[in-house]
């Protein structure tokens, strides 16, 4: 392969990764950081100079803020990775509980060590029980059981970077994050706003969609009372959950 038609292949490759727009939104940061290794190995490689990595780099970024803006708009869903209690909608009880894609049954434990996994993408999730193999589907944070119970799907904690963060619960540290995070987006901040977003996803809070969190108008808005942002319907404690059993609770560990 000639010079010329190395540079013609690994451009075409680095454009089919920038391109990719579900990568995109399932990931943003993976997807910003694997299309700069491409540019980086170019330049290593003598594909492309240093202005041309420049500008493609400026691409990637572009690509990235606009997809986590996209995201802040969209309606709350299953983040994998996430810790949820899984809380029958017409009993009010914790049945079992999702702790990094992984199921843990409350009420009937397997011997195996879990009951289960969490398989799929954004758009076509499920959870397939070990025993039997039976797939209830999850649309949002929604588990539909086959016969149509309903399931919540309320989320306790976030892994983040290898770590155990229980979401956030204080209106007051939410307020400050949102803040930070606010600051971090408009300067384009990424390493601070990539540390941000988790947190602000998987929060017990959501941005007012009545004012939108805007200072001229949430002063007077009567959905959030003036905070700017609403407890989230999903993210609220569930009264009456009954406790795992010792094969649960060791599993955590």
């Amino acid at each position: 392969m000639t010079p010329s038609q190395l540079k013609t292949a690994w451009l075409a490759k680095w454009r089919r990764i920038l391109d990719d727009d579900v990568y995109r939104i399932d990931n943003p940061e993976a997807h910003r950081t694997v299309c700069r290794w491409e540019t980086r190995d170019m330049l290593e490689a003598g594909v492309i100079d240093q202005m041309e990595k420049f500008e493609m780099d400026e691409q990637a970024d572009a690509a990235y803020w606009h997809a986590v803006e996209e995201l802040a708009a969209l309606a709350e869903g299953y983040l994998f990775g996430g810790h949820y209690d899984v809380v029958s909608r017409a009993r009010s009880v914790c049945i079992g509980r999702i702790m990094a894609n992984t199921y843990y049954s409350a009420t009937a434990p397997s011997s195996g060590g879990f009951d289960g996994k969490v398989y799929g993408n954004k758009q076509d999730l499920h959870l397939l029980f070990r025993h039997n193999n039976e797939p209830w589907s999850i649309k949002g944070l929604l588990l539909i059981e086959p016969s149509g119970e309903l399931y919540d799907l309320v989320q306790t904690a976030q892994v983040i970077n290898g770590r155990v963060y229980p979401i956030v619960s204080d209106a007051d540290t939410y307020r400050a994050l949102v803040d930070c995070a606010q600051v971090a987006l408009e300067d384009h901040d990424f390493e601070s706003y990539q540390k941000a977003r988790p947190l602000l996803v998987s929060a017990r809070f959501i941005k007012c969609s009545a004012c939108l969190d805007r200072f001229e108008r949430r002063e007077d808005c009567p959905t959030c009372t003036g905070s700017g942002f609403v407890e989230r319907a999903s993210l609220q404690s569930v009264s009456g959950q009954s406790e795992p059993p010792e094969a649960f609770e060791s599993s955590k560990t």
